[in-house]
């Protein structure tokens, strides 16, 4: 992809991302029901686990990269890939902060580490932290062939971290999705989707933003090493 091209995507998703995140607002704090026992606090849930998703999204998109790199090498999909990542760990830092922010509000303490949950989430942030360090130790095509081995292998973490509240019957952090549906009613249903779909279109915009800052940056490196060959 061209960066006009880039930037022309970039500008129509940006222009939707904002009015989702404008509309998920307004109908998370005047139109979705309050919650009779948490009060106003519990509105951050639909920021959290929206959050929570989009940023195992984020890992997911950079472990098919990951293998679609390695199957390809072309450098494209390298930097598609350590975005991704980087988008992931920025959200993963949202998520403890919105969770905190809840669990001392709801529960009176900021951090349990009981619960699987937060720990498992810990762990995936660790993991993929570790991804930059790897990163750096190399160069070249073999930077990029350690990040993608590595974005494939570090994507495990995440269906464990998923899915360790169900089977640890979590204290402290609730089931929002059962085998039988989602655990809340259509009036709160209704407007978590529409904060997905926002942070979705976040996670998208920002990858954009930084794919067309990559582009750019490699471009310019070409040029330089042009330049230098005259």
């Amino acid at each position: 992809m061209t960066n006009a091209r880039g930037t022309r995507l970039l500008a129509v998703t940006g222009t939707a991302t904002a009015l989702l995140l404008a509309v998920s607002v307004f109908g998370i704090f005047l139109v979705a029901p309050e919650d009779a026992d948490q009060g106003i606090i519990q509105r951050i849930f639909y920021f959290h686990v929206a959050i929570a998703l989009t940023s195992f999204i984020a890992f997911l998109v950079a472990a098919i990269y990951g293998i679609v790199y390695l199957r390809t090498r072309k450098p494209e999909y390298d930097r598609i890939g350590v975005a991704s990542v980087g988008l992931g760990l920025f959200f993963s830092i949202l998520v403890l902060i919105t969770g905190s922010i809840w669990a001392k509000a709801s529960w009176g303490t900021w951090w349990v580490w009981e619960d699987p949950r937060l720990a498992t989430f810990v762990i995936v942030l660790l993991l993929y932290g570790a991804y930059f360090l790897l990163r750096s130790s190399a160069d070249g095509e073999r930077q990029a062939r350690y990040s993608a081995i590595f974005a494939i292998a570090a994507f495990a973490s995440v269906p464990l971290s998923f899915y360790s509240v169900r089977v640890a019957q979590s204290f402290v952090h609730p089931v929002v999705f059962t085998p039988s549906g989602a655990n809340m009613p259509s009036t709160m249903l209704v407007w978590f989707v529409v904060a997905q779909v926002a942070m979705l279109g976040l996670f998208w915009t920002l990858l954009q933003m930084e794919l067309v800052q990559r582009r750019t940056d490699a471009a310019l490196k070409r040029l330089k090493a042009q330049l230098e060959v005259q």
